[in-house]
This record gives structure tokens, C-alpha cells and sequence, in this order.
């Protein structure tokens, strides 16, 4: 009973600064909010200490208030690491997460968008550890209306597990969200986890006058867009000036890494100054346009280094260097740096715009176009 009166007082308290940060609006995700108990879907989780890598400190409901109050916290849960990760000799562990349970605020505020009617059919993607799915399950009529899918099926079996306790039994399916033939069509699909692009199994489950939400261009930039089903059959909407970030969608065919060893290198100056690279909206451009780029951080001496390194192998880095004039190299011979140049050009040419200044059309064929402002405007861009 203790238990029971401190994790609501925690989850009102939650509900209240959501709604103080304006990522709560409407009273029925309050009620959702208030009324599940995040603390069942995570009997345990990582919690981030000081150190570089990232070391992880596991806690679980022996250690009382030190893993119950951070659940009811506007903080993402680390719950599990690609491998399992490496456990240190201190007891702690490092590694990169491969599952978490989402910050509630981010959560929130991608519900409060799809606008979720209780009539709704809803197809959730990266159940992970379930709570997203049973505050879905909480606004509708029903939890025949609701699919979750995830890559693993561990997570889905435990997530089944917790969400009927609570009373939900939604269909749970361990599947590969970006290939599945769903069978069905929904009236909403919300995707947690990032997405390099729509495919064409999850465009065609989006019922006609349906939406999606989902979080684009990964690993480079992580940015949040709203799609309605429109008459013509196209997917269209803009992305949303608050982003977001979600760990990479794991697939069941990844892309194979390429080796640009012994291809093509070249060189040369740039006025690309290093602050360009910490520009997310910068960023949401060459994600754009360099499908599955990352960017890397790196220094030698008294130079730093920025890196753009492509699925394929190919590469392109910028070297700062004092009051040196910045030399840029590549290699790959795909032009990934002319990319960067012409980008950033464009970039400063239109007064460096937010991402929400863009949208997203998708045709009933799969092709991507994103534009800028209006999406008959005059600029606009078929993405690979």
C-alpha cells in the first residue's frame, strides 16, 4: 500500500511538470499518465555515473527510492546494451543502449500529436519495455485496436507480461517493423525508434486519412515528422520544430559496411567553420541527403577533426587547427564533401531555417521529396 500511495504522488507530481513544460495538454493523457504504473515496466535500468566512456550503474527495487523516484523523472531508462555490454571491474557497465524506456516528456508530446481517438486502431512501434503501449491501451475503447511490434521478441514477451496485469492485452508482434506486411490498416501509427526511411509495408498500413509520426534520418540527426494520408494517396506534413530522439530501428537485413580503401582521395581548404557541425539543423540537412551518415568527433594534437562517415565506407572530415585556414579530406570518391559545401551554402543562403520550416511528401510509389515551406514550392528534393 505504501508503494501504491508513493508511486502515484510521484506520477501526479510527473504530470504536473509536463503540463508546467507544456508537452501535457489534453486530460486524458493526464489520466494516463497518472493512472500507469511505470515503475512495473522497469524492474530495473541503468543509471548514467560520471566517466568517460559512460560507465552504467544498475538499479532495481532493492535499492528502494534511489530506482523509484528517477521513473516518475522526465529521464530516458536505459534497460539494455547491444551484447549485453562490458561489465567493469568497479561493477558498473558500459556499452551502447540498444533498448530504453522513453523520456516521458518526448513520449507525451508525440501522443499529444498523433491526436489518438478512443475509436482508433493504433499500430505502435518499438514496444521496448511497454509503457508507451499501455498508455495508448489506456485512451482507447479497447485493446483489440492496438499493436505492438519490436525486433525482440524478450521485450514483447515482457511487455505482454506487465501489460496484462494492467488489464491490457493488445497483439504484440516480434517482427521487423520496417519489412512486416501488417495485413491491416490503421487510423495511427506512432514509430519509437528511429527510422532511416518509410518504408513501403509501413506507408501502405496508414489508413486514408490516417497519420504517422516517426523520427527520420538516423544516426546523423534524429527529427520528428507528422504525416497525414492525403486524398492522393501520399503520405504529407511537416516536421516538428521540437524534435526528438530514438535509438536506431534494429532490422533484420542491416546494410552491409563498405571498405573505401584504396579508392578515390582528395583534398583541399573550406570555410566551413567547426560550429556548423554542432548545428542540428544542419545536421537534419546532410542526414537528409547522406542517407546513414554519423558524425564523428576526433583530435590529433592541437587539430580537431570532424568526420562524416557513410554506410558504404566513404568518408569526408574537416581539420581545425588554430588560426590555420580549415582543410577538409575525403575519400570514397562520392562527393560527400561537395555535398557538405553545397549544403552548407544553401544553408546560410536561406538564413540557416529550423527544420520545422520543412515537410515531407511521400508518394503512393515510396518516393521521399522534401521541401522547403510549401510542398509546391520551389524548393524541394528527391531523397535516396
Amino acid at each position: 500500500m505504501v508503494l501504491d500511495l508513493t508511486w502515484r504522488d510521484l506520477a501526479r507530481k510527473l504530470a504536473d511538470s509536463l503540463e508546467e513544460s507544456e508537452d501535457l495538454r489534453s486530460p486524458h493523457w493526464r489520466k494516463a499518465l497518472e493512472e500507469t504504473p511505470r515503475h512495473l515496466f522497469v524492474p530495473s535500468y541503468y543509471l548514467a555515473q560520471d566517466g568517460i566512456p559512460t560507465p552504467w550503474k544498475l538499479v532495481s527495487e532493492v535499492d528502494g527510492k534511489e530506482w523509484l523516484e528517477p521513473i516518475y523523472t522526465d529521464r530516458t531508462l536505459v534497460t539494455q546494451f547491444e551484447g549485453g555490454g562490458v561489465e567493469l571491474a568497479s561493477g558498473l557497465r558500459s556499452g551502447i543502449p540498444s533498448s530504453s524506456s522513453t523520456q516521458p516528456s518526448l513520449v507525451i508530446r508525440m501522443l499529444e500529436l498523433l491526436e489518438v481517438r478512443e475509436t482508433d486502431h493504433v499500430l505502435d512501434l518499438g514496444t521496448g519495455t511497454g509503457y508507451q503501449t499501455a498508455l495508448i491501451a489506456h485512451r482507447l475503447a479497447g485493446s483489440q485496436q492496438l499493436v505492438s511490434a519490436d525486433i525482440d521478441p524478450a521485450l514483447t514477451s515482457a511487455a505482454a507480461g506487465t501489460l496484462a496485469r494492467l488489464g491490457h492485452t493488445p497483439q504484440l508482434r516480434a517482427v521487423d517493423a520496417m519489412a512486416e506486411e501488417w495485413g491491416c490498416t490503421f487510423d495511427r501509427i506512432i514509430a519509437s525508434c528511429a527510422l532511416p526511411r518509410i518504408s513501403g509495408s509501413l506507408r501502405s498500413a496508414v489508413r486514408e486519412g490516417g497519420r504517422l509520426i516517426a523520427n527520420l534520418f538516423p544516426p546523423l540527426n534524429h527529427t520528428l515528422v507528422v504525416l497525414d494520408h492525403q486524398p492522393n494517396g501520399c503520405l504529407e506534413g511537416r516536421f516538428h520544430g521540437d524534435g526528438g530522439s530514438f535509438m536506431t530501428a534494429r532490422t533484420g537485413t542491416p546494410p552491409k559496411a563498405g571498405d573505401s580503401k584504396g579508392s578515390a582521395y582528395s583534398s583541399g581548404t573550406t570555410s566551413i567553420p567547426q560550429a556548423a557541425f554542432d548545428s542540428y539543423h544542419f545536421q537534419f540537412l546532410l542526414a537528409a541527403h547522406l542517407p546513414g551518415a554519423e558524425l564523428q568527433y576526433g583530435s590529433e594534437g592541437s587539430a580537431t577533426m570532424r568526420r562524416l562517415v557513410l554506410p558504404g565506407g566513404e568518408w569526408a572530415e574537416a581539420t581545425y587547427n588554430g588560426s590555420k585556414p580549415p582543410t577538409w579530406s575525403e575519400a570514397g570518391g562520392e562527393g560527400v564533401w561537395e555535398t557538405t559545401e553545397r549544403w552548407w551554402k544553401w544553408f546560410n543562403d536561406h538564413d540557416q531555417p529550423t527544420w520545422d520550416r520543412f515537410g515531407l511528401t511521400i508518394t503512393p510509389e515510396g518516393s521521399h521529396v522534401l521541401w522547403f515551406e510549401e510542398p509546391t514550392g520551389a524548393d524541394l528534393w528527391a531523397l535516396v
